[in-house]
């Protein structure tokens, strides 16, 4: 029972009294309870919910309430993937990421071998006639750039410049 004549969101929507031994009220018993009961009533059914979290030792309950009232309304929302086209998509976007990271990778590593081959074009009367760069960038740029010599990509591509 969640407190004085109030019932948790399974018993409200159930629409019957909430008692101390309720197995929902701990776990649906917040604002929006009602509603997210409902999508654990439409997709997986009272009953199998309360067998499933009685079956469950009461350390694991909360995060199996929380898992199954997630996939519910991801059921309802796409009844054919639930949350698997959410994961997906996330999968989706952080291989964009590591594409668009592995392409910056390059062009800051070439930046730094054209550096370091002819540092005279990056004079500072050649940088003040450039597009203007304000400190954060500059500060940005001397934190990668440790990075990089930190890891000796640097060096290894100089290295393989020399080579061929």
């Amino acid at each position: 029972m969640t407190g004085l004549n109030s019932s948790c969101g399974a018993c409200k929507f159930l629409r019957r009294r909430c008692t101390n031994e309720c197995i929902f009220a701990p776990y649906f018993s917040y604002e929006h309870a009602t509603t997210h009961f409902s999508a654990v009533h439409k997709v997986f059914g009272a009953s199998n919910v309360s067998k499933l979290l009685s079956c469950l030792p009461v350390l694991e309950r909360t995060d199996a309430a929380i898992t199954v009232a997630y996939e519910a309304l991801a059921r309802m929302h796409d009844p054919v993937y639930g949350c698997v086209s959410h994961i997906f998509s996330l999968q989706q976007q952080i291989a964009c990421l590591m594409e668009e990271i592995e392409v910056i990778e390059n062009q800051m590593a070439n930046r730094a071998v054209d550096i370091c081959n002819n540092p005279y074009l990056f004079t500072q009367s050649n940088i003040d006639q450039s597009v203007p760069i304000l400190d954060s960038e500059i500060a940005a740029v001397d934190q990668i750039s440790e990075i990089y010599l930190d890891s000796g990509i640097i060096e290894r591509l100089l290295q393989e410049l020399d080579q061929d």
